[in-house]
């Protein structure tokens, strides 16, 4: 095989997922309709369900909660210059992207990102929370094993590409209404059992790639709007030093003086990479931990509240309260009835005899 030709290849999905569970702590499970690929580390866990709709077109629905994910290693294909088609859709959270050259954007809640490029080394999840979608297209699959989607549809993936990707650069940018309405229906069909759900996916992933190639106005890349390797590891590491200790207060200014940036850019930096206000995101990673601790542990409220920042009780249980519509130690009392619930509802599962669990998992009734 000549040179130009290895590098005219692309990466598969079965590929792609071979090389997923080479990755320490991620497993992968199988069933008829799907194959999910589970992750679980020190850092936090996470799930890709993947279904194949046609032939060279896959699906995939993805929840993280963790700050990464390692991608698979690609090394011995280092010929291989492009994968499928990755058409992603951010419902929740925030993923970071790096371009071809070098440089770093980020995908947030209601966007949409087309690209080709294997460019990184691991998924990163700045807010550790994720949920969204990937469709992956290989085009050549598609070409020889479907062509009855061009035939039958007038869906020309390659024209989409040239629209959104051309020159290989990576397309990003919030949604069109026509657009969401779409992805929205292809995300709730995750809750319905197949193969009724696959089947609805497939008539809403082609009416997808029709509107894609027939919009009259796309919307401009936010490709553009970028930040450097520098700017990123800045504001990451503005990240660690105020959540590393949240009863430690660091000022804007003092941060901006240890890096030797404005305060300003710093502030813009911070704001690019984790989509907040660093007072914002702060406040959140604290009332996140109050909640942890009166769950986890019987320290006092005030206790509480020194521990995550707050030496004044008062503003402590203000700030909580708003964040999650019930005072501190009405949260605490509302997750032990919750505990106390679920100890209760499980100790029936246990002494149901196993023909009473199937007849209650087939009627849906008890989970």
């Amino acid at each position: 095989m000549s040179q130009t030709n290895r590098q005219e290849l692309k990466m598969k999905i079965d590929d792609i997922i071979r090389k997923c569970i080479e990755i320490p702590g991620v497993s992968i499970k199988r069933s008829e309709f799907n194959a999910e690929l589970l992750m679980k580390t020190k850092e936090g866990k996470g799930s890709m369900t993947f279904f194949q709709l046609f032939p060279g077109l896959t699906i995939a629905y993805i929840f993280i909660n963790s700050p990464t994910w390692a991608a698979p290693n690609l090394g011995e294909d280092s010929f291989i210059k492009k994968g499928p088609l990755l058409l992603n859709y951010c419902v929740t959270g925030r993923c970071e992207i790096i371009l071809n050259n070098g440089n770093f954007v980020y995908v947030k809640d209601g966007d949409i990102s087309l690209t080709e490029c294997f460019a990184q080394k691991q998924y990163v999840y700045p807010r550790r929370i994720y949920e969204g979608m990937e469709l992956f297209v290989d085009t050549n699959t598609l070409a020889t094993e479907s062509t009855w989607i061009q035939k039958e549809f007038g869906i020309d993936i390659p024209k989409i590409i040239e629209l959104f990707c051309p020159n290989d650069n990576t397309y990003i940018s919030a949604v069109t209404p026509e657009v969401e309405e779409i992805l929205i229906k292809l995300w709730e069909l995750f809750d319905i059992a197949p193969p009724f759900s696959i089947s609805q996916m497939k008539i809403y992933v082609l009416a997808l790639f029709s509107l894609l190639q027939n919009l009259n106005n796309i919307p401009p890349s936010q490709a553009c709007t970028f930040f450097t390797e520098t700017q990123v590891d800045i504001a990451k590491r503005v990240e660690k030093i105020i959540t590393s200790d949240l009863r430690q207060h660091h000022p804007a200014w003092e941060l901006a003086a240890q890096f030797s940036v404005s305060e300003t850019s710093l502030k813009n930096y911070f704001r690019g990479v984790f989509g907040q206000n660093i007072s914002i995101y702060l406040r959140e990673v604290r009332m996140k931990k109050a909640a942890e601790l009166l769950t986890s542990t019987r320290l006092s409220v005030a206790e509480i509240a020194e521990l995550v920042g707050y030496m004044n009780q008062s503003k402590f249980a203000s700030v909580f309260k708003k964040q999650f519509g019930l005072s501190p130690l009405e949260y605490r009392r509302s997750k032990k009835l919750e505990n106390i619930y679920r100890i209760r509802a499980c100790n029936k599962w246990n002494n149901l005899c196993e023909k009473c669990k199937k007849s209650i998992r087939i009627n849906c009734y008890y989970k």
